[in-house]
């Protein structure tokens, strides 16, 4: 039996950079070689020597607001058309629908070759956030977004992260019989409550004050204004610890000046800052799914989180945590106040995630994703 052949054409491929990132990574580093062969393209490509796959990576310019991201040219690409007819992929998966998005469909659609994509970006929030000042929003976003998701349309698979998310495809007029639901999983190895330290946040001043944890990347389109709101509530006692980087992070310490900014974390100081906090906050209304939530339950934090995207999905309201409508930071606040005073209320929340979070394991979602390539190369074959 001949290798399933895909091509994958990526926006970002730096391990632990976002969400799309980090589920792609899982995705290569777990795809059976003897049973499939693979090239990425990507303006971003791995740092790590070892990465199982080859590697092309296509011009690009920066994005003037987010300059960590890169705008892919592939047309700028010299020779790239010939290079993935001469690896002839059975199987295009691409991630955004950015101008490598359009190139991987269009690529398809002249070679006849099955389309795949991971539905990772909520384009509708991020339309209706960037410009929810903009008299008539409500009639501008919906031809906007549905410019950006017409390519899921072209798609033989679309693999969405929750059942809303693909009720709102299906909305869409994305086929239904080639959407599936496809969640994310998380390392049980390094999201651990055994990772707790009590002395971790010593270093930052931190010693008995109860800790409030925000993990992501510091960007305004992931509601931070909410968390100025709730450092603004918070009282004494309580320390709000901000991890992650990105162009948002010097207003964030000028509106916010004691609370704790670690940077961006990696590895077992990523694992040791999840366990050491006591309760998670996740105000973003932008999520299709929020990886940050599974990591935070299964470290033992119970998560407050906005009733919006994924995480309204994943949290089960007063049972896994509890979500707050977005926007509404007193809410969000009155939630954590009460886990904070209530240990009984605290240690049951946390249970129950811990055992939801277990039950969300990365081999079992890939092996199912390698079924649906599987099935789709027999299709076409």
């Amino acid at each position: 039996m001949s290798k399933v052949k895909i091509v994958f054409f990526i926006d970002v491929l730096k391990k632990d950079f976002d969400g799309v990132s980090n589920t792609t990574n899982q995705i290569a580093y777990r795809l059976p070689r003897d049973l499939f062969d693979a090239i990425f393209i990507t303006p971003l490509p791995p740092e790590d020597p070892e990465f199982p796959f080859p590697v092309y990576k296509c011009p690009s310019i920066d994005l003037p607001l987010y300059k960590q991201y890169k705008l892919a040219l592939p047309k700028r690409m010299k020779g790239l058309e010939a290079k993935l007819d001469d690896f002839a992929p059975d199987i295009v998966h691409w991630s955004t629908p950015s101008a490598l998005g359009w190139y991987a469909v269009n690529y398809a659609k002249k070679r006849k070759i099955p389309v795949a994509t991971i539905y990772h970006t909520h384009f509708t929030s991020y339309v209706e956030y960037f410009l929810r000042f903009v008299p008539g929003i409500d009639k501008i976003s919906p031809p906007i977004a549905r410019r950006l998701l017409s390519l899921y349309k072209d798609c033989s698979l679309v693999l969405a992260p929750t059942e809303s998310m693909s009720d709102y495809l299906k909305v869409l007029r994305v086929n239904a019989a080639n959407i599936r639901v496809w969640g994310r999983g998380v390392n049980q190895h390094l999201f651990s409550p055994a990772f707790r330290d009590d002395a971790f946040f010593s270093p930052y001043g931190v010693i008995s004050e109860k800790k409030i944890l925000f993990v992501s990347r510091l960007v305004s389109y992931k509601s931070t204004d909410s968390l100025i709101e709730l450092y603004k509530l918070l009282g004494k006692g309580h320390k709000l610890i901000i991890t992650g980087d990105g162009p948002d992070m010097e207003r964030l310490q000028s509106k916010m000046p004691k609370a704790v900014f670690t940077g961006k974390l990696t590895g077992e100081a990523l694992s040791r800052v999840f366990a050491s906090a006591d309760v998670f906050v996740f105000p973003s209304v932008t999520e299709t799914f929020g990886n940050v939530i599974l990591e935070a339950m299964a470290s033992g934090l119970p998560v407050v989180a906005a009733r919006a995207g994924g995480p309204a999905d994943i949290i089960e309201d007063g049972i896994t945590g509890f979500l707050a409508e977005p926007g509404n930071t007193k809410e969000m606040y009155d939630r954590i106040k009460a886990l904070l005073a209530d240990d009984e209320l605290h240690a049951r929340i946390r249970e129950k995630a811990i055992y939801y979070a277990s039950q969300q394991n990365w081999d079992v979602l890939c092996q199912r994703l390698f079924d649906y390539y599987k099935d789709l190369a027999t299709i076409t074959s």
